[in-house]
């Protein structure tokens, strides 16, 4: 549990795409444990449909990888896509890492176990929650 932010939120929060989100499901995709929901929210985010990506798609990154946020959609990214970015390359010290960039999961997860990363990260978030 983070008790004080390692990195501070970013100050344009009201410029983010998913402020916008029309949600006519009554469903959280940006939340949710459903991976084909929460892929709406991933594809919302990196303008899949619109061509329009989250004009704060980095800066969201950087606070869900350094704060080390384990539940839903950052940065146009879900949770097994950050584990393995922070798998990769480990944060050191309280700053983001420069190797730090959006991902898709497939990039994220080259070369990385899928099935052992799930596991470690259903393990945090059971200990976190």
């Amino acid at each position: 549990m983070v008790l004080r932010l390692r990195y501070p939120a970013p100050d344009d929060w009201q410029d983010a795409k998913c402020q916008d989100y029309v949600n006519n499901t009554g469903d959280d995709p940006f939340f949710s444990d459903d991976p084909e929901v929460s892929q709406r929210a991933v594809d919302f985010c990196n303008g899949t449909k619109d061509g329009n990506i989250c004009p704060i798609r980095h800066e969201c990154l950087l606070f869900a990888l350094t704060n080390n946020e384990k539940f839903g959609v950052w940065g146009g990214t879900n949770e097994i896509t950050r584990k393995a970015i922070r798998k990769r390359y480990p944060l050191k010290g309280r700053e983001p890492r420069p190797e730090w960039r959006h991902q898709t999961e497939q990039e994220a997860l080259k070369g990385l176990n899928r099935d052992e990363l799930q596991k470690e990260l259903e393990k945090e978030q059971a200990e976190s929650a």
